[in-house]
């Protein structure tokens, strides 16, 4: 009973995490779009994120940056819808299901990719920022250990599986 709830309450964080980054990611490309005419604007972009020098070193390495920045706050989105699902379709009573397996590594695979994007926007940014002496914003890039130990728990599940469908064919 008590698991339940905990999930239930993850379940609504999660929730609120999904509608925060898709408020983020889309707060982002509204304030990039409003740059096009209003250069101040790239000074506070959203959350205090301040692209102006790279606005006006070169309007195409701030559009980069930019983009890398949606295309991170969006795959942190997914995997939070990602993990919407998974906590909607789990079932305490019968945990290991292809289903939740396959969930487990979307999620898993989701996350790597996010730490491969992060490191390129991180060289990136520190490239272009070192050379220039530019304030650098960097995205944190932690996220291969949390990939890592998810996979290994989906291949925990999947063998769970494996087991359960080897225990009901021989039943």
């Amino acid at each position: 009973m008590r698991t339940e709830k905990l999930l239930k309450t993850m379940y609504v964080f999660v929730w609120l995490a999904f509608i925060g980054l898709c408020i983020q990611a889309g707060a982002i490309l509204l304030s990039y779009i409003v740059s096009f005419s209003n250069a101040e604007t790239s000074k506070d972009l959203f959350g205090g994120l301040n692209l102006y020098e790279y606005y006006q070193y070169s309007f195409y390495q701030y559009s980069l940056i930019i983009i890398y920045k949606i295309i991170l706050f969006s795959f942190e989105a997914y995997i939070a819808f990602l993990l919407i699902h998974l906590l909607k379709d789990l079932d305490l009573n019968n945990p290991f299901t292809t289903k939740v397996s396959r969930l487990m590594r979307k999620i898993s695979f989701s996350i790597f990719y996010l730490w491969i994007i992060a490191m390129i926007h991180n060289t990136h940014i520190q490239f272009i920022g070192k050379k220039y002496g530019f304030e650098m914003d960097l995205f944190s890039s932690d996220f291969v250990f949390l990939a890592a130990v998810i996979f290994i728990f989906t291949q925990i599940i999947r063998k769970g599986i494996e087991i359960k469908t080897e225990n009901n064919l021989t039943i």
